[in-house]
């Protein structure tokens, strides 16, 4: 009887090393690979992000510039001491004219942004197929970890046909 428990026993500890070399093997397998994405670094490196911002910059600097010098001929309205009646004609009129060019380039910032964020999911879909990874995170949102692949979605982005980003 003790012999055969002993048996047992020593089988129990032959066998037993690889159901755990099994199960640890399996649990590898199971494993996500994540990466990590530097949103800030995408904005300053894409070309085509680089050069919306700009066109958008550009876009609020020419409004910005209208509202000025529809501003300034309101004071001027006022230091003719105009009526407040024809002041109120004035500034609806203001509001009339610039109220649309406002609309235009909010909504335009909105596509261009909206086309960027397309490209650079596209480009991360693309590395993260490439590389068998299977979840993609913010960098800023990750304390310590992950693979950076940064890097390689700048390559794909740049990569990009023209028409794939507009």
């Amino acid at each position: 009887m003790l012999k055969s428990r002993l048996s047992f026993f020593l089988c129990v500890l032959l066998i037993a090393p690889f159901g755990l070399v099994h199960a640890v093997n399996a649990a590898e397998e199971k494993l996500a690979l994540v990466a990590v994405v530097d949103s800030k670094e995408i904005l300053e490196k894409y070309s085509r992000a680089k050069a919306i911002l700009a066109e958008i910059a550009k876009e609020e600097a020419a409004l910005n510039k209208k509202f000025q010098e529809k501003r300034a001929q309101l004071e001027a309205a006022r230091k003719a001491n105009k009526t407040e009646t024809e002041i109120q004609l004035l500034t609806e009129q203001i509001r009339n004219e610039l109220e649309p060019s406002a609309k235009k380039l909010e909504q335009d910032s909105a596509a261009k942004s909206k086309e960027v964020e397309n490209s650079v999911k596209l480009a991360i879909d693309k590395v993260k197929k490439k590389n068998n990874i299977e979840i993609v995170l913010l960098k800023d949102a990750v304390l310590s970890g992950g693979l950076d692949i940064t890097a390689d979605v700048l390559k794909e982005l740049e990569a990009q046909k023209p028409n794939a980003q507009q």
